[in-house]
């Protein structure tokens, strides 16, 4: 018992050690001299605070415009993350055109970078096998690689439990965002605009969330969800069917443009498995608000997906579409609980004859396929009740698609695809605007589904239930919380 509590002071004592011992570096790029490091006598460079800063130290950085990167040589612990940032609210700029990447924490762990400005470089960052670093409160900006490769935004790999929150991140020759092969990472409430391919992309990664960000992309699509097909710093991973439980929820995907004659931009073109995607809105995009799509060979499984509670509003092409390829895998999609509305058909891509029939058209889910799907008590209206082209079945390549049919018809003719969906006008607060809200009056209030049932009565904390892939259990990710479950005629939420 001695032996454990003399243990048990020593762990307290070394810990309270390692906080007393941090240390303040800072850096001013017009220092004269070879500092050393203090408030008084600053490092001129970056480097130099980067090379001593250790477990608990934070190096503050004076305004200026720096043309070096920054690169940490050592990684912080758990109880004491090394934090590089603005000092004050003077603004930092790592700048130089040739700088390939701008920052790089591959290797480290426990990386604060917050308060910075990474702008005109050839790339912003490198986070190869890093883990637990916080990205936060920068602005990445003009990232001009021309090679059109995945590494020139903020490239993660084989990265796990990193936070990229409240950034701004604009303006890449490919993708803003990508993690390959990473898992349990945070993205949230950042602002992502302008990249040359894609805002964000997860490719083979799992149990990632994506949440309350603003997305617009006048150039390409947004996100991408799906696998690794030559994927990777050295293009090394060729992974399927490993891209699951991914969470993407209470986003706004507010633009995407025209692609000509090309497949659509999408605002998530996905092909995961096992996902969330969830209480988002998507409006004023070009192409589809969501593409399930089929494709080789990154894009070959796209199963047991549950889509609740998100707003597809005025597309101009649908608010959902549905691969109809029957040469991959496709299951158990499960879209609930959405308001699908006023997107009308524009003739973008003028290579499909179909896609004259379908101009201007009310068209809301445009699919492919009449199996492995269904749409479970959502509001599909276009401009009225009981117009044709909500739902559209067809191929763009066909000389014979079917003829189009009313909600109705779908759901007395194809109950198991479509079934207790609704078409009325859900009157949002000021849809012009992009305020979803209900109004006071709606008559969407109180209309949804509960989302699941219960088997049984359970026993201690633990409930089945028949499908439990709606819900977030906080995938482990430190201060995430799961998600709180309220039973019907019951007030409490556990």
């Amino acid at each position: 018992m001695n032996l454990l509590r003399y243990a048990l002071i020593s762990v307290a004592v070394l810990s309270l050690s390692s906080n007393s011992l941090a240390t303040d570096y800072y850096v001013d790029d017009s220092c004269d001299g070879s500092g050393i490091g203090t408030l008084a006598d600053p490092f001129c460079t970056i480097a130099q605070a980067a090379s001593l800063a250790g477990p608990g130290d934070t190096v503050y950085i004076k305004g200026g415009a720096y043309n070096e990167p920054l690169i940490p040589q050592k990684s912080g612990v758990a109880e004491a993350y090394i934090t590089f940032t603005n000092y004050g609210d003077e603004t930092v700029t790592i700048t130089g055109a040739t700088m390939a990447p701008a920052i790089d924490i591959s290797n480290r762990q426990y990386v604060i970078i917050d308060g910075l400005s990474i702008d005109y470089v050839r790339r912003w960052m490198y986070a190869l096998n890093a883990h637990y670093n916080i990205i936060r409160n920068n602005h990445f900006s003009r990232a001009i690689d021309s090679g059109g490769s995945s590494k020139t935004g903020l490239f993660f790999q084989e990265a796990t439990y990193n936070k990229i929150i409240n950034n701004t991140i604009e303006d890449s020759t490919q993708d803003n965002l990508a993690l390959h092969k990473s898992d349990k990472n945070l993205i949230e409430g950042n602002k992502i605009y302008k990249a040359k391919h894609t805002l964000w992309a997860i490719k083979c990664g799992n149990y990632n969330v994506i949440r309350n960000n603003y997305f617009y992309n006048e150039w390409q699509k947004i996100g991408e969800i799906y696998d690794c097909d030559g994927s990777g710093f050295d293009h090394q991973f060729d992974i399927l069917n490993s891209t699951k439980y991914n969470l993407v929820e209470n986003n706004t995907f507010a633009y995407v443009p025209s692609s000509g004659d090309s497949s659509p931009y999408s605002g998530i073109q996905y092909a995961g498995q096992n996902g969330i995607i969830r209480r988002n809105l998507f409006y004023d995009t070009v192409g589809p608000g969501l593409s399930l799509t089929l494709y080789s060979a990154e894009a070959t499984y796209n199963l047991h997906n549950r889509v609740y509670n998100n707003v597809f509003y005025e597309t101009d092409f649908a608010g959902v579409e549905i691969s109809g390829s029957t040469a991959y895998h496709f299951a158990d999609q499960v879209l609930k609980n959405n308001i699908l509305m006023r997107s009308i058909f524009v003739r973008n891509d003028m290579r499909w004859s179909w896609y004259i029939e379908l101009a201007g058209k009310p068209v809301q889910i445009l699919t492919g396929r009449l199996t492995d799907f269904v749409f479970d008590t959502n509001n599909i209206f276009g401009n009225q009740v009981g117009d044709s082209y909500t739902i559209t079945y067809g191929s763009r390549n066909s000389n014979s698609n079917p003829p189009q049919h009313p909600l109705s018809w779908w759901q007395e003719n194809h109950p198991a695809l479509f079934k207790d969906n609704i078409e009325i006008n859900p009157q949002f607060v000021d849809s012009a605007n992009h305020d979803f809200h209900l109004q006071e009056n709606s008559p969407m209030r109180d209309t949804g589904i509960f989302l699941t049932k219960t088997v049984g009565s359970g026993s201690g904390n633990l409930m089945h239930v028949e499908d439990a892939g709606y819900f977030y259990d906080g995938f482990g990710i430190p201060e995430e919380l799961g998600d709180l479950i309220q039973l019907d005629g019951q007030t409490q939420q556990a």
